[in-house]
């Protein structure tokens, strides 16, 4: 049986193909990706699992053409589940304000209550407690200053010469400073007993208000967020999962 040598230009024609895929293959390749420019509030922290595998904070990727499942996260913030669509060979541009959590905005409102209470229980009574210190060393100082006026009335009434004059001095003046010291001795025992029972107060709410637990903010969207993906841990990697269960249905 005899064989016939085949055609050189067949050989050359399959080169030539070949070739001509080589070249066009990048073309291709880049006429299905397109681009993905996204702009993510808040700017900082935020995160993305694509597609439910790869987490991610890149603010621009080159996917293929088509749906893209995202999952956007930041701290404080609601899990957002989107899907994007990639157009080939064009830049598209998305924009997103994640909202606040429920778990945060109960905490903020919690934390608020509770700023609100240490004040009540804490700073008003200290501010009180105060007040009534500072009034209490005026008291004494008027007392004092009382004290030493009949003092000195009282001098002069050992030195006095003259009848009419100690008369005046005793009956009158004298009197006078009597009655003013009275008043401003009992100004300073109130006062200062006012601010003994003012000071036991706020020493018991303060110690009591110790007692009351500060709401602690505990981010339930994060455990989510974290359970969609596998993220490396320090030893290499790790595993993590996570089941959410809406009761509302």
């Amino acid at each position: 049986m005899e064989t016939y040598p085949r055609p050189a230009g067949g050989n050359v024609t399959r080169a030539a193909w070949l070739s001509s895929c080589l070249l066009l293959a990048p073309w291709v390749m880049a006429q299905s990706t397109g681009t993905l420019r996204m702009a993510v509030d808040p700017h900082v922290g935020h995160a993305y699992v694509l597609d439910h595998e790869f987490r991610m904070n890149k603010p621009e990727l080159e996917l293929t053409a088509g749906p893209h499942h995202f999952s956007f996260w930041a701290p404080q913030r609601k899990l957002v589940d989107t899907t994007l669509i990639v157009v080939a060979g064009k830049v598209t541009s998305f924009q997103l304000r994640l909202p606040y959590s429920t778990e945060y905005l109960v905490y903020q409102r919690d934390l608020k209550a509770y700023q609100k209470d240490m004040g009540l229980m804490r700073t008003l009574p200290a501010m009180v407690t105060g007040g009534a210190m500072v009034y209490a060393v005026f008291s004494y100082s008027a007392m004092q200053k009382a004290h030493a006026q009949l003092e000195k009335d009282r001098g002069l009434y050992d030195i006095g010469a003259s009848p009419q004059a100690i008369t005046v001095l005793k009956d009158e003046t004298m009197a006078t400073h009597k009655e003013d010291f009275r008043k401003a001795r009992s100004g300073f025992i109130i006062s200062s007993g006012a601010t003994a029972l003012l000071a036991c107060t706020t020493a018991w709410l303060y110690l009591h208000s110790a007692k009351k637990p500060q709401p602690v903010f505990r981010d339930a969207e994060k455990v989510r967020f974290d359970g969609l993906s596998w993220m490396p841990g320090p030893d290499g990697g790790s595993w993590q999962g996570g089941i959410t269960w809406n009761l509302t249905r």
